[in-house]
């Protein structure tokens, strides 16, 4: 005759199996556990027609009852003569990217794979061409015609990929009411149209085979920035790369800019990939810093600029032509595994005590 058991524990349940011969034999094995665990609960099912459900001491006959009882965390390999293994369900994750919760283990394995993220890219100086020299231009001409202070350089290239208003308030201090700062902002971006004119920026080479290369491997994209939504979207749908952007976001949807990750938040949440698993191609250390502060990885476009300005990213390029999704994909190659009953609680190394100060004394002898 042989009785099976489960074992029910915080996170799921787990089987346990007793094995034994004649239906007295599985009675005394159920009155061993019962002795060992006196404030459980058991349930057996047994091979015959009937379901004996013992509580205590008293054997009562019932007929298809579920099969669970709960014992205590730690269970003994044997109790006398009753043989019990138990069978947990997993509970430790693979990497930082796997989901337990998932039922479809082909979505858990997908996860588990390098090739599962998602790509947050810059607008200007990454998708399109940069025009920060028209910024600068626009700004000292807003602070010319509004008696401003001149803005200096160093503020100038601060005010890169900040929204206007935060670069207004922070940077330049020109004003702190609400209403004149957003009167400075829609001047500001008229005097930019107007030095722009009827052109479109152009399209960096490398922009659209990369694009091309993430579609096909199933990789969401999401352009994250501080330029108002009336600019950005004229441009995408015009150069015909909107349909290829599963999320934007613009100055509208955040309230600060860079170097503050909240673009780059929310544009992995539209993209339901965890902040580990994206990641963010800029032009500037701003990109960088931003990216860093939420746990993304970055790859930085240098362009004109330096190489040896920009060593804190992951990967540090000239042009977008030479990423690959090759090069996306060891990004995340070192992931650790990680075991969410592990403490994440830091341990105080104890310093071994330094040995007892001894003098010594050493004699010059004459040879």
């Amino acid at each position: 005759m042989q009785a099976s058991f489960t074992r029910s524990f915080a996170g799921g349940v787990a089987p346990i199996q007793a094995t034994s011969t004649g239906r007295p034999a599985v009675c005394q094995s159920f009155a061993t556990l019962a002795g060992a665990y006196p404030h459980v609960r058991l349930t057996s099912a047994l091979s015959g027609p009937k379901l004996h459900q013992l509580t205590g001491t008293t054997l009562v006959s019932r007929r298809h009852e579920i099969v669970c009882f709960a014992v205590p965390a730690s269970v003994p390999e044997s109790v006398n003569d009753v043989a019990i293994s138990l069978k947990p369900l997993p509970r430790a994750v693979e990497n930082i990217a796997d989901d337990p919760s998932l039922h479809n283990p082909l979505q858990r394995l997908h996860r588990l794979g390098t090739g599962w993220f998602g790509v947050i890219m810059e607008y200007e100086g990454v998708l399109v061409e940069d025009t920060s020299d028209l910024h600068s231009k626009a700004w000292e001409m807003l602070g010319e015609e509004e008696a401003k202070p001149r803005p200096l350089h160093w503020a100038l290239k601060r005010a890169e990929g900040m929204k206007s208003e935060q670069a207004i308030q922070e940077v330049f201090c020109w004003s702190r009411n609400p209403m004149e700062v957003r009167r400075l902002t829609a001047r500001k971006e008229e005097i930019y149209r107007q030095l722009l004119g009827d052109r479109t920026p152009l399209i960096p080479s490398g922009v659209r085979q990369l694009m091309e290369v993430l579609g096909k491997h199933q990789v969401p994209v999401a352009v994250a920035c501080s330029a108002p939504e009336a600019r950005v979207q004229p441009v995408l749908e015009t150069t015909g790369l909107w349909p290829a952007l599963e999320a934007v976001v613009t100055a509208e949807d955040v309230y600060r800019g860079r170097p503050d990750p909240e673009a780059y938040l929310l544009a992995a949440q539209k993209l339901q990939r965890p902040p580990v698993r994206c990641v963010v191609i800029g032009n500037s250390n701003q990109s960088v810093e931003a990216a860093r502060e939420c746990g993304m990885a970055c790859v930085v476009v240098a362009g004109r600029n330096p190489l040896y300005e920009l060593t804190a990213a992951d990967l540090v390029v000239r042009q977008l032509e030479e990423i690959s999704l090759v090069n996306l994909k060891q990004l995340f190659q070192l992931e650790d595994r990680v075991d969410p009953r592990a403490g994440t609680e830091l341990e105080v190394e104890e310093e071994p005590e330094p040995a007892p100060y001894a003098k010594t004394l050493t004699l010059d002898r004459p040879w």
